[in-house]
C-alpha cells in the first residue's frame, strides 16, 4: 500500500486527481485494516488466549478464575506482571511457586517481547494428593518433577528467558548468588514459610526493585493447610511505597525497596 502511495505522490496531475485516488487508497486501507485484519486478529486473539490458560493452568485447571482475577479474555494478575516487567524492564526476576507455571510464563513473555531480562521459576514441586506433605503442599500437583520442562515452557514462548529450579525456595535462597529487581511469593502460604520467604529473598531484592504477594486478602484453611500471606502483608504496614490490588477474593500486593528501610522482624 505505501509502495503505490508513493507512486501516485510522484504523479504531477492536476483537478484535483492525486487528492481523490488519495482519498480512496484511505478508504480501502481503513476497511482491510479495521473491518478485515482486525476482526480476524481479535479471534486468533482469543484463540491463544484461551490456549494459554489452559497449557499453564491459570484457572488451576479446574475453571477457578478469582485467585488470577481472570476475566473472559482478560489475562488477570498475570496482565499486571506482564505490565509491570514490559515498563520497568527488570534485568532478572524471581518467581516462588506456581501450580502450571501461568505467572512464570506471563513474567518470562514479557522478558521476550521486551527482548531482555531473564526469570528464574522456584517450585518444590510438592503433591496434594500424595499424603507426604499434608502441611506444606499449598495445592501444588506434583505437576513439575513429572513434566517436561523446556517443552513446557516452549509453549506461546522462547524457552531461553525462563530457568526452573525444583527445590524449596530455602534451599534455592542458600544456593544462589543471584540478586534480583522484581521477587514475586506464592510459594509457602503459612505465616512462618511466607516470613522465611521474605526473609531469605529481601536481602537479594536490588534498590528501587519490586516485591510483590499473591494472596494478600485469602484467610482460610483448606486441604489442613493456613494460608496466611495477610499476616505478613499486615505486619509490613511501616514500608513507605506499599500498593494493594484487590479483586475482593485474592489479591496482590506490591512493595517497592526504596533506600534502607527495614523488615518488622
Amino acid at each position: 500500500m505505501k509502495k503505490i502511495f508513493k507512486l501516485v505522490n510522484s504523479i504531477k496531475l492536476n483537478w484535483g486527481i492525486k487528492t481523490w485516488v488519495r482519498n480512496r487508497f484511505d478508504l480501502a486501507e481503513y476497511f482491510i485494516e479495521n473491518k478485515l485484519i482486525y476482526p480476524v486478529f481479535k479471534k486468533f486473539e482469543r484463540h491463544i488466549y484461551h490456549k494459554i490458560v489452559s497449557h499453564y493452568g491459570a484457572d488451576y485447571k479446574w475453571g477457578e478464575q478469582r485467585s488470577q482475577n481472570l476475566r473472559k479474555t482478560s489475562y488477570g494478575y498475570g496482565l499486571f506482571h506482564y505490565t509491570m516487567i514490559r515498563n520497568q524492564k527488570p534485568k532478572r526476576i524471581l518467581c516462588l511457586g506456581s501450580m502450571y507455571g501461568y505467572i512464570p510464563y506471563m513474567m518470562a513473555k514479557a522478558c521476550e517481547d521486551n527482548g531482555y531480562g531473564h526469570v528464574d521459576f522456584v517450585d518444590a514441586g510438592y503433591d496434594l494428593e500424595s499424603g507426604l506433605d499434608p502441611h506444606v503442599h499449598f495445592f501444588g500437583q506434583g505437576f513439575w518433577p513429572k513434566t517436561d520442562l523446556k517443552k513446557h515452557f516452549s509453549y506461546f514462548l522462547d524457552s531461553k528467558y525462563i530457568s526452573t529450579h525444583l527445590m524449596k525456595t530455602a534451599e534455592f535462597a542458600q544456593k544462589t548468588t543471584q540478586t534480583y529487581d522484581y521477587v514475586y511469593l506464592d510459594a509457602d502460604h503459612s505465616y512462618l514459610g511466607a516470613k522465611s520467604d521474605v526473609l531469605n529473598f529481601w536481602p537479594k531484592l536490588n534498590s528501587e526493585g519490586y516485591l510483590v504477594f499473591h494472596d494478600i486478602h485469602f484467610q482460610k484453611t483448606l486441604h489442613g493447610v493456613d494460608f496466611e500471606f495477610w499476616k505478613i502483608w499486615a505486619e509490613m504496614s511501616n514500608q513507605p511505597f506499599k500498593l494493594e490490588v484487590s479483586n475482593h477474593y485474592s489479591g496482590l500486593g506490591i512493595i517497592q525497596k526504596l533506600g534502607s528501610q527495614k523488615l518488622p522482624w
